[in-house]
């Protein structure tokens, strides 16, 4: 976190390689600390690209200078969110296909909760995400209730399956309970796991990409799916030298702020966070 030292490295060490690391939440920041230092290997970014990742998606063109292809993946870069969901959106359900999704969703639907941070609706958007990463488990839930409740063995079948013994309240827990003998058809394991079969996952329906690009629509519509990388960077710069701005005037920007120790006398109040970082005087701001 103390730059200077790390500028003081590779002016005495040019043989070499330094990489800058922590406090580094946007990629204007990222760039200005590059160009200010060109002995300088990198800079990491770990909680400002997952928070928004979307705000660096113009890093190609402005770090390495590639404008129109990844390299990693040999296909052209996605323009706009739309695109990106669209892609992931394969990838998400070629997942399904392969795995449980009653087990996997949560961590395909995390991977796309920030892509819109700071748009309106993100909040919301986000908790549609949760509600299609609960889906599967849901309707597996009721599935399995609904088939139990109308089975005119359903009761009897899960009672009959077991035996408690007789030393149950002596020897105590799960090992006093066995399964019982099949006395009639129907009452053994083998038919309450024939049940449970009729209550997986319904694979009519929709795919996850399907349920993630519909929510994003009506959370966002067409102008902020189809803005592009370098309208999103733009509106960022924007926002970042306005808050630069603000905060030179000495505007009172964040409603949380880190007072001073004392509370009797007026000193200075660290603000942090969103795209701001400073100093003012909190007298009569």
């Amino acid at each position: 976190m103390k730059y200077e030292y790390v500028h003081r490295l590779v002016q005495d060490y040019p043989e070499l390689k330094f990489v800058l690391n922590g406090g580094i939440h946007s990629l204007t920041q990222a760039k200005d600390i590059l160009d200010e230092n060109n002995g300088l290997s990198g800079v990491m970014i770990g909680r400002g690209m997952v928070a928004d990742p979307w705000s660096f998606a113009m890093a190609d063109e402005l770090i390495y200078g590639d404008v129109n292809n990844d390299k990693q993946q040999h296909q052209p870069l996605c323009t706009n969110r739309r695109e990106i969901l669209e892609v992931y959106g394969r990838h998400a359900d070629h997942e399904e296909v392969h795995n449980n999704p009653v087990s996997i969703r949560q961590t395909l639907t995390q991977a796309c909760a920030h892509l819109f941070a700071g748009e309106r609706n993100a909040k919301q958007f986000r908790m549609e995400l949760d509600e299609i990463a609960n889906r599967p488990e849901r309707l597996e839930r009721e599935a399995r209730a609904k088939v139990w409740s109308s089975s005119d063995k359903g009761a009897s079948t899960l009672a009959s399956a077991f035996a408690v013994s007789s030393s149950t309240s002596s020897s105590g827990g799960w090992d006093s309970i066995q399964p019982a003998e099949a006395s009639t058809p129907g009452s053994s394991w083998d038919d309450i796991q024939a049940m449970d079969d009729n209550t997986k996952w319904d694979e009519n329906e929709p795919p996850i990409s399907e349920l993630i690009l519909e929510a994003a629509h009506r959370n966002f519509g067409d102008e902020i799916l189809s803005s592009s990388r370098q309208d999103s960077y733009d509106k960022k710069v924007w926002e970042e030298e306005e808050g630069r701005r603000r905060i030179s005037k000495g505007d009172v920007i964040l409603s949380i702020t880190e007072k001073s120790s004392s509370n009797n006398d007026k000193k200075n109040s660290k603000v942090s966070g969103g795209v701001v970082d400073g100093w003012f005087n909190n007298g009569s701001n």
